[in-house]
């Protein structure tokens, strides 16, 4: 028999302090607490969790728990809890061998959760109703049939509990069919699993993997293997000893009867106490049937053996011992409705008649479990259910076919694969090579960047040092003046007064230059700031410089413009960079006679050229390095202004280009693009 289990996700069944209680003890705290719980939710929840419990002691005590828990829940219209109170009675009905009933409660609890999307719960069921076709139909097919959906859910919700449940359920159809192998496979599949969630506090966890050693030992046991067989007993026993698990001892000890072969001694002893135990828990439990007919077969094989004498039997009490247990069992097999064991004991029974010379009914018995193996054990059968692994969660048989064609079809195509493969872990390795490699320059390109951002700021910091001074000193100037005028007017002359308010003046003038070539370099130094483009006139640009400067008296200006020339460009850009190379012209020509400063515009493809040339005394490579050089520092001797007419131009896309001889003045030119 399958053991089979319910996901019912309700928070807070029981509390810590029933943590480390299990089987009859934990059954029985939980049954105290009845009467103080006042809550009904609460109370359902208690009911689920002493049925759950009860399936492992008492299963007549888990139908009756399952029925309160299924009232109270229709009373409080709790879906999930009736679908799985649902759930529970039908597994009850299957334990005690009444197919019809399970199935019908099984039924309605599917119903439920499938209406509710509840695929853990649809998993569950679906395993329960494999159980109930395999153990009271004898149906492997259609057993297998559920347990593949079922396995199908499970894996795509990644639940390894419920994907060990299938792969345990799975193994008993191989195990049924004598397919040892298959059987192993997927049995040693669900230990793995059930192990994997032992923390060795959980007496369900305990019980799951205590009941997978003993179905890897009964596995063994049916091909002989004692050995291996009696080491998984040793390990499942103690695990469900200690979790109360009297059902799962019934079984193992109904087994281990099996085991003991030719030992009599021993087969009975342990068939004995298995009888004990399933009578306590459930005599219509389909092991409990088939230890029963073991029990019969037992004293059959003592009537042929040596060891009448050890026994104390004769070979005639040992003959209606076997007939009383074997008619038993085949009695209970009618109940329940399962087939092969019926057929199976009916077949010993036919022999033990034959031997005793009931010879009429032996040859009835045997015919009718000649006619039933014939049935359940036919190459059909078998082929179905191979079908019905080999495509595991696929529900159709024909897409295994597909699976195996494609399976050989890669066989062929595993050299070329191979070879591809070859290629591209090359490829990959290249690939890494190559990334490694640009990952490193680009760590070289940001060391250096990071450099130059380090420099910069240092240039800054000198760049504010200086204009902080230059700002000061013509303010400090002018506040002494004014505190010297007014608390002693005295003190200064009018020759005095006139050359200080001189000095202020040029101070204050040189301030407010600094003043606005800071803000506008400053301006041009934002991250965010973009020239805005727009059509500017040439005309009007030169008007802007003649202004500015009309009060110039020692130098003279002339312009020279062709008609409505016109710029797309950064208007006051373009005024800030023009303003400033009038400026440093101006001071060039500050000791020239006849000092010219002329700016010329004139029109060359898509660009347009504006000069300034003046006839000063020329300028230096060393004076002129600021204005091509950015690594050019800012100091008291360089300025400012050619750093600004180098940032500016830079950002609207400018060249700037110079001619200069001693002596013979100095011509700038500027060559402005079209940025529409």
């Amino acid at each position: 028999m399958k053991t089979r289990f319910i996901f019912f996700l309700l928070l807070g069944v029981v509390c810590n302090a029933f943590g480390q209680k299990q089987g009859k003890e934990l059954v029985d705290s939980l049954i105290a607490r009845i009467p103080n719980v006042r809550n009904d939710s609460l109370k359902v929840r208690l009911f689920k969790q002493i049925s759950d419990e009860y399936f492992y002691i008492d299963v007549e005590q888990a139908l009756v728990y399952s029925k309160a828990g299924l009232k109270l829940a229709d009373k409080i219209k709790w879906k999930r809890a009736i679908g799985a109170f649902n759930l529970n009675i039908g597994r009850a009905y299957s334990d005690k061998g009444s197919y019809d009933s399970c199935m019908y409660f099984y039924n309605k609890a599917y119903d439920i959760h499938r209406q509710a999307d509840d695929k853990v719960n649809m998993a569950s069921l679906l395993n329960n109703m494999g159980a109930a076709e395999q153990n009271l139909k004898s149906n492997d097919t259609k057993a297998a049939n559920y347990y593949f959906k079922a396995l199908k859910i499970s894996e795509e919700l990644k639940d390894d509990y419920l994907t060990a449940l299938c792969y345990d359920n799975i193994s008993q159809i191989y195990f049924s069919q004598s397919n040892y192998s298959k059987a192993l496979d997927f049995g040693f599949k669900s230990l793995r699993l059930y192990q994997g969630n032992l923390n060795g506090q959980s007496g369900n966890d305990q019980r799951n993997v205590g009941n997978a050693f003993a179905k890897i030992a009964a596995i063994y046991t049916d091909i002989n293997e004692a050995q291996k067989a009696k080491l998984y007993y040793d390990q499942a026993i103690p695990l469900l000893e200690k979790s109360g698990d009297l059902e799962g001892m019934a079984k193992a000890y109904s087994n281990m009867s099996i085991l003991a072969g030719k030992d009599f001694a021993s087969k009975l002893d342990y068939g004995l106490k298995a009888e004990k135990l399933w009578n306590q828990v459930n005599p219509m439990h389909l092991l409990a049937v088939h230890n029963v007919g073991s029990m019969g077969i037992a004293f059959q094989e003592v009537a042929h053996s040596d060891s009448l004498s050890k026994l104390g039997y004769s070979r005639s009490q040992l003959a209606d011992l076997a007939k009383v247990y074997l008619t038993k069992a085949i009695r209970l097999s009618e109940q329940t409705g399962e087939i092969s064991s019926r057929a199976h004991f009916t077949g010993a029974l036919a022999e033990i008649q034959a031997e005793t010379g009931d010879y009429k009914n032996a040859y009835l018995n045997f015919r009718l479990y000649q006619h039933v193996q014939d049935s359940l054990y036919s190459q059909e059968n078998k082929n179905r259910i191979a079908g019905l692994q080999g495509k595991r969660e696929i529900e159709l048989r024909d897409k295994q076919i597909r699976i195996n064609a494609l399976e050989l079809e890669n066989q062929r195509k595993q050299r070329l694969g191979l070879a591809v493969g070859l290629l591209l872990l090359t490829l990959a390795g290249g690939l890494f090579y190559r990334q490694s490699l640009s990952r490193k320059r680009a760590n070289v390109q940001l060391l250096r960047l990071n450099a130059e951002l380090d420099e910069a700021n240092k240039v800054k910091a000198r760049f504010f040092a200086i204009l902080s001074h230059d700002l000061r000193s013509p303010i400090a100037n002018l506040i002494n003046f004014l505190h010297l005028q007014k608390e002693e007017p005295g003190m200064l002359t009018a020759q005095l007064a006139e050359m200080h308010q001189k000095r202020i003046t040029a101070s204050v003038e040189g301030l407010l230059e600094n003043m606005e070539s800071m803000l506008l370099w400053s301006k041009g130094q934002m991250t965010n700031f973009k020239p805005q483009a727009k059509s500017v006139l040439v005309s009007g640009l030169f008007e802007y410089i003649e202004k500015f400067f009309a009060a110039e008296p020692n130098v003279a200006f002339s312009f020279s413009s062709p008609g409505a020339l016109v710029v797309v460009s950064d208007e006051d850009y373009l005024k800030t960079i023009l303003q400033n190379l009038t400026i440093n012209a101006v001071k060039a020509l500050k000791n020239v006679p006849d000092a010219h400063i002329r700016w010329e515009a004139e029109e060359q493809g898509m660009e347009v050229m504006l000069t300034i040339t003046d006839n000063g005394p020329g300028a230096s490579a060393q004076q002129l390095r600021a204005l091509f050089n950015d690594d050019t520092e800012i100091g008291v001797k360089t300025g400012l202004g050619l750093h600004l007419i180098r940032d500016l131009s830079k950002a609207i896309g400018c060249k700037i280009t110079v001619k200069s001889e001693p002596g013979a003045g100095t011509a700038f030119q500027l060559t402005v693009p079209d940025l529409s």
